[in-house]
């Protein structure tokens, strides 16, 4: 199983490692290909182990691969056309959808994918969602619900999403799971083979917490996560309560995937 995953995030090894410590309790032998940007360098990450460890589109755009990542990035707040390297993703994620199996957009790389492929405007809220939110399952026939039952509950950790008459209005898209409290969270595209995901499946126990106190320490006027902390302690040590439900959704990716690829070779 071959995954390319374009990593938008300032700490790209953490990030690295979260996707795949999420995707490696399977019995997939997965090769991960990272990807960079090439028109915009990262102010966040050692140029020299870019470079060591990371490829641009043009290394890969002629290599085949099963899957496609695209994490979200802190530019959320702003407007689609003010990234720098918008041009670039767009080319990017059009490769995806053209030369891969499956595509699995995360938080800020999910608002702008729907941007990109549907129109889909994105929201601002007036303050961060942060914490784990209760989730319904919309639609529990689809393949990526398998083994998934009753209330999911997921890391939330942003300041944009959607809204769900814009989805419920595309003809393509399914709407998977859904907050009353955050709004859509999953997203799927039928005909594409493609799945939108604001939250986050992959986080470890500890991230929210760690992205709580460098909000603080950085003098931001930030909530608490929700649902998070035991007593609502900062001090106390969180649960990684939505471990199960994330092996099992990363699992039922994988196995869609790789029997989409199987179905595609044979035609």
């Amino acid at each position: 199983m071959k995954i390319a995953v374009l990593n938008l995030m300032p700490n790209k090894v953490e990030t690295e490692n979260h996707l795949q410590k999420s995707l490696g309790q399977n019995d997939y032998d997965i090769e991960y290909t990272f990807l960079r940007t090439a028109t915009y360098q990262s102010k966040n990450s050692d140029p020299a182990y870019l470079e060591a460890n990371y490829k641009i589109i043009d290394d890969i755009i002629s290599e085949e691969f099963h899957g496609f990542i695209c994490t979200g990035s802190p530019v959320e707040t702003l407007p689609f056309e003010s990234v720098l390297y918008m041009d670039e993703l767009t080319q990017i994620m059009q490769w995806a959808r053209n030369k891969t199996y499956s595509s699995y957009y995360i938080c800020w790389g999910a608002n702008v994918a729907l941007y990109h492929f549907y129109g889909i405007e994105k929201i601002l809220h007036e303050k961060k969602f942060s914490g784990i939110y209760d989730h319904d399952i919309i639609a529990p026939g689809t393949n990526l619900m398998n083994g998934l039952n009753g209330i999911i509950k997921i890391p939330v950790s942003r300041f944009a999403g959607v809204r769900r008459a814009d989805i419920d209005a595309e003809p393509d898209l399914e709407l998977l799971l859904y907050s009353v409290e955050s709004g859509p969270c999953l997203i799927t595209s039928k005909a594409h083979n493609e799945y939108y995901n604001f939250n986050h499946f992959e986080y470890d126990a500890d991230t929210l917490s760690k992205e709580y106190h460098r909000d603080i320490k950085n003098g931001m006027e930030i909530d608490m996560p929700v649902n998070y902390f035991p007593n609502n302690n900062p001090q106390n040590e969180p649960v990684k309560c939505w471990d199960i439900h994330g092996t099992l959704f990363f699992n039922n990716w994988l196995q869609n995937m790789y029997i989409y690829s199987n179905s595609k070779k044979t035609e």
